[in-house]
């Protein structure tokens, strides 16, 4: 059975490959497990056929009752299993152990059974890679993890985070499949994260563009491969699943991450440099190219 592990910053629009890659999966005659790591729990919404009965682990588990894999699995389109972690009310609560104490409730029914699945599918928060977070690498055993990220420094930075994770989970046979950029901007200049990925010791699975129609499909409860499955996105999250899948372990190499300050320094240009050093304005002075946008 595959584990495929899909990390990134918040808003960096993971779930709409993770939610993809599950439903393209699934489209091919694969049986599927969706497992959202969210305590938002709103990773499965495009997935599960009833929303209405949407729960989360947490919410069975505090019933005090005992589980078992009927009170957890969702039914979704083309026979996804969907299951949701959930987690605590804001501010009341910590979401990485909510995430946590949903892999201990997985080992204990069995969940993630490789003689029921083909594929296992993570969507993983990864803004913070604590203990909780981090469960996906800690207690699922071989997994392939693709980081999604942007063209832009803050996302490089939390995906060099998460390379530091996956290093400190290489014996559980944790390995970095690749990067997966979805762009901010369709025009983005993509040197600075060929030279981040070349420092990470990784490759860039795939450039996805940004289109409207992954909004238009979010508001229909849809996932943009059942939505509009000739569109770029839909195409790009197909081949993201076909070289994951084909990819083999042994070709992952080790993530190299950086300090914290060198991934600011390999954006821009130059070597990765030691924590403080000043950092030299452009000789140009910066233009904006906007000359339109949108406005209430």
């Amino acid at each position: 059975m595959e584990r495929i592990a899909f990390y990134g910053k918040g808003g960096i629009g993971k779930s709409t490959i993770a939610t993809g890659a599950s439903y393209t999966l699934a489209a091919r005659g694969k049986k599927v497990l969706h497992v959202g790591c969210d305590p938002k729990h709103d990773s499965s919404l495009v997935l599960v056929k009833d929303p209405t009965k949407l729960r989360t682990v947490i919410q069975a588990s505090f019933r005090g009752e005992e589980l078992d894999r009927a009170d957890l699995i969702m039914e979704g389109v083309h026979g996804i299993d969907c299951v949701e972690s959930g987690g605590p009310e804001a501010g009341q609560g910590c979401g990485g152990r909510a995430v946590s104490r949903s892999f201990e409730v997985f080992d204990q029914v069995s969940l993630v059974d490789p003689d029921r699945y083909d594929v296992t599918v993570y969507d993983v928060l990864g803004d913070v890679v604590c203990g909780g977070f981090a469960a996906p690498m800690r207690r699922s055993a071989r997994s392939k993890v693709v980081v999604v990220l942007s063209e832009e420094m803050m996302a490089a930075y939390a995906a060099n985070r998460i390379a530091h994770a996956v290093g400190n989970f290489a014996e559980n046979g944790i390995v970095l499949a690749g990067l997966v950029v979805n762009l901010r901007h369709n025009q983005a200049d993509l040197d600075p994260i060929k030279r981040f990925a070349t420092a990470l010791g990784t490759e860039i699975l795939e450039v996805v563009p940004r289109d409207p129609l992954v909004c238009e499909a979010e508001l229909y409860r849809k996932s943009i491969c059942e939505y509009a499955p000739d569109s770029p996105v839909a195409r790009c999250v197909a081949a993201i699943v076909d070289k994951v899948i084909a990819k083999p372990r042994e070709a992952c190499a080790p993530p190299t991450p950086m300090l914290d300050d060198g991934v600011r320094e390999i954006m821009r240009g130059g070597p990765e440099l030691a924590v403080g050093r000043d950092l030299a304005l452009p000789a140009r002075t910066p233009v904006s190219t906007i000359t339109a946008w949108s406005r209430l």
